[in-house]
């Protein structure tokens, strides 16, 4: 903008939405009662009432643009963590993971991703249960939820790799489960946790774990 939109509304760039929504309401129904008065007056008060369209237009373009701006910039940070998860980066992905302020819905799916790589399984639902309940209609959480749900039904898990604390676990270091060489005590099962994982990384556009 070549002006200043928000002085024609007498708010601050740092409005919210609602502030600006208000005022414009608030100006936008003086001036259309007074633009009836007789002379200059009314003439006056019709074009404050098309500069203050103008401007609220203008500003309505110039914050969805930033929105948009936003959406791409968290794509990229959320690209740059699956990368790390994928490189085995984990302590670095977590903190660019909790470095970020919003956390939706794929924050916490990413997040039950990392849980899952350090073998914190029920931290790891826990986690794409509320992706779940923050977007229901997303098939790609949904069907690993589904996936993570029924390997820990088939009681293959290590009971000692189960947590069920809410706070987040100390990384220990990897533990054993029956003490043969494997993840979980069964190479069966962990094949299937292989799969789910590789299978979460290329849903989020990765080349695999």
């Amino acid at each position: 903008m070549n002006y200043n939109a928000y002085e024609i509304l007498g708010v601050s760039e740092s409005a919210t939405q609602e502030e600006i929504d208000a005022r414009y309401n608030e100006l936008k129904e003086q001036y259309q009662k007074d633009r009836f008065l007789v002379g200059a007056a009314g003439e006056e008060a019709s074009e404050k009432l098309q500069q203050l369209e103008v401007a609220y237009r203008d500003i309505m373009i110039e914050r969805q643009e930033q929105a948009q701006e936003n959406d791409i910039k968290d794509d990229d940070d959320y690209t740059v963590i699956q990368q790390l998860i994928t490189d085995g980066k984990l302590d670095e992905a977590q903190s660019k993971l909790d470095a970020r302020v919003t956390r939706d819905a794929e924050w916490h799916y990413i997040q039950s991703i990392l849980f899952y790589k350090r073998n914190w399984f029920l931290e790891s639902k826990r986690q794409l249960e509320l992706a779940c309940e923050m977007e229901p209609d997303n098939a790609r959480y949904r069907q690993s939820l589904d996936k993570l749900t029924k390997i820990l039904a088939s009681n293959t898990i290590s009971p000692d790799q189960l947590r069920s604390d809410s706070s987040r676990p100390v990384d220990d270091g990897p533990r054993m489960g029956a003490g043969n060489g494997t993840c979980t005590g069964s190479t069966c099962t962990d094949c299937l946790l292989c799969n789910m994982c590789c299978n979460c990384c290329q849903c989020m556009g990765g080349n695999g774990c």
